[in-house]
């Protein structure tokens, strides 16, 4: 029998993850224990297959075997039902237990895998989507039972709630990214786990005859051809888990005309909420740089600069040489020099000049 006050705790640490956007794999542990499951897995899917997942421990190695294609077609997405209106299910409340005997999924996969009993409900849904809450008992302790449902249902309406707070709580450090960068008047792009284009905000640099960027197939091109394999790769670090912020340029010639700043969103399980890990904006540096003052709070978080670098960054920005920031900020001058170093590296910049330019172009 399941403990209603295990369940509701357990459940508010789920309410916690969301709310920190981390420790998503923590709070599915002590949710299965409490749920008298021995693995959980929260998932994002389609009608026919899954899209991404957090997983406990002690089921990653068999989710992503599933994932990777190593078992039979999984019957559960044509027979188990998912709705808003429709809660926890259980195996025995969509398959009979003659049908469960001559599943090839169950009987070659989930069987040879230990981990064959589930009690699943959908948490939030998107057109054609899902995000899913799986839990997994080992085969030696039997089957959900109706009654360990309707417990389980209990506190499916904090679960969801969770969920719903973690989409906005992620889309909110979106938003906080987009609103620096938004203010330059350039071409704006939402990017997904998986480096895909989730929205484009079309400004001023769309409308330019020599815009260096498109989109085709949901993926950024460069129009030079010679730059897309730079800039593939600075992608590939803005979305991976943590994420760098990068400045790559959009052209193969020495004229770097145009620069891609791209600019990690924090939080864990963007992939599962379908809310953007990064946002790139096009930089002309043709164009005037902003005059108003850098906020070195604003440009450490998005630049993921220490507090001591956006101070060095901003001073430098307001035309201060190395040594005139050192003696403002109290520091030796060698020590400043190493601070420069660093935001040359966290910037994709080389020379003091270029991140001059750079830091112009971020002013609002």
């Amino acid at each position: 029998m399941l403990r209603m006050e295990c369940m509701m705790d357990a459940a508010q640490g789920v309410t916690t993850a969301a709310l920190l956007g981390e420790g998503w794999e923590e709070a599915l542990h002590r949710f299965a224990y409490a749920s008298g499951a021995h693995g959980a897995v929260l998932m994002r899917n389609r009608p026919d297959r899954m899209l991404s997942a957090i997983t406990t421990e002690e089921v990653a190695e068999t989710v992503w075997a599933f994932a990777a294609g190593r078992a039979p077609p999984s019957s559960r997405y044509r027979v188990v039902r998912v709705g808003p209106k429709i809660g926890f299910r259980v195996d025995h409340d969509d398959y009979s237990q003659d049908q469960l005997n001559r599943d090839p999924f169950y009987q070659e996969f989930l069987r040879p895998a230990g981990f064959f009993w589930h009690a699943n409900a959908a948490l939030t849904f998107d057109r054609d989507e899902c995000v899913e809450l799986s839990l997994k008992r080992r085969i030696q302790s039997g089957p959900y039972q109706r009654e360990d449902a309707v417990a389980l249902n209990a506190v499916l309406g904090q679960l969801r709630a969770a969920a719903r707070l973690a989409t906005q709580t992620l889309s909110h450090e979106a938003t906080g990214v987009a609103t620096l960068l938004r203010n330059r008047g350039d071409a704006l792009y939402q990017l997904d786990a998986g480096g895909r284009v989730l929205s484009t905000e079309a400004f001023a640099a769309l409308d330019k005859p020599d815009c260096p960027i498109s989109v085709i197939g949901r993926r950024l091109r460069s129009r030079d051809a010679g730059a897309q394999a730079a800039l593939d790769r600075a992608v590939a670090m803005a979305v991976a888990r943590p994420g760098a912020t990068v400045l790559t340029p959009l052209t193969s010639d020495n004229t770097h005309r145009h620069f891609l700043q791209i600019v990690p969103v924090p939080g864990r399980a963007r992939d599962i909420f379908h809310c953007a890990a990064a946002i790139a904006v096009v930089i002309d540096v043709r164009d005037p740089p902003r005059r108003r003052r850098l906020d070195p709070a604003t440009i450490g978080a998005a630049l993921a600069l220490t507090d001591r670098e956006a101070n060095v960054a901003c001073l430098l920005a307001e035309g201060l040489a190395p040594a005139e920031i050192a003696k403002r900020l109290r520091m030796q001058p060698s020590t400043a020099r190493v601070h420069l170093r660093s935001i040359f590296e966290k910037t994709g910049t080389k020379r003091q000049a270029e991140l001059v330019a750079f830091l112009g172009h971020l002013r609002p």
